[in-house]
């Protein structure tokens, strides 16, 4: 399975100790440079980013069209046009994204996405969480922002 993650997903678990749970789901993810850059270099000393420079699991694999990183970036950010770019490239089976806009795009180019909350949704349901709500209070705990709506729905998912 091929895996593209965006920054905002390593991040929220990087904040509350839990990027490991993204590689006992996936074993491998794949980001582009922009995602690299922004949570190791722009995030140098925060939460995660020595480990996600280290993590053998995570591959940094470069843009060959930065045409059509130019073209997402009307409406998106370098780093989701980047992860768009890249996942369409790789022929990607799952993209991991959180922000409303690159998650609709991403749809509407016919891609299977998942956000954090569903990354713990899906962890539960393997067993290798026992509870999704404790990890979300700990987010909302770090100033990870994360609406209500999308909170109760997540929750009713996981049956909590």
């Amino acid at each position: 399975m091929i895996v593209v993650c965006d920054s905002t997903v390593l991040i929220g678990l990087a904040k509350i100790e839990k990027l490991e749970l993204l590689r006992e789901v996936f074993s491998k993810v794949c980001i582009p440079g922009a995602v690299f850059h922004e949570v190791t270099e722009k995030g140098a000393n925060k939460p995660g980013s020595e480990v996600i420079k280290k993590a053998h699991w995570i591959e940094t694999i470069p843009i060959k069209d930065r045409t059509q990183v130019g073209l997402l970036m009307v409406s998106l950010e370098m780093g989701e046009a980047e992860v768009l770019a890249l996942a369409r490239e790789l022929r990607a089976d799952l993209i991991l994204v959180d922000e409303e806009k690159a998650r609709k795009s991403a749809v509407i180019a016919g891609f299977n996405v998942m956000g954090l909350l569903g990354l713990f949704i899906l962890a539960k349901n393997l067993g290798l969480l026992k509870k999704v709500k404790p990890l979300i209070e700990e987010l909302r705990a770090k100033k990870f922002r994360i609406s209500d709506r999308v909170v109760t729905e997540a929750l009713r998912r996981a049956g909590e």
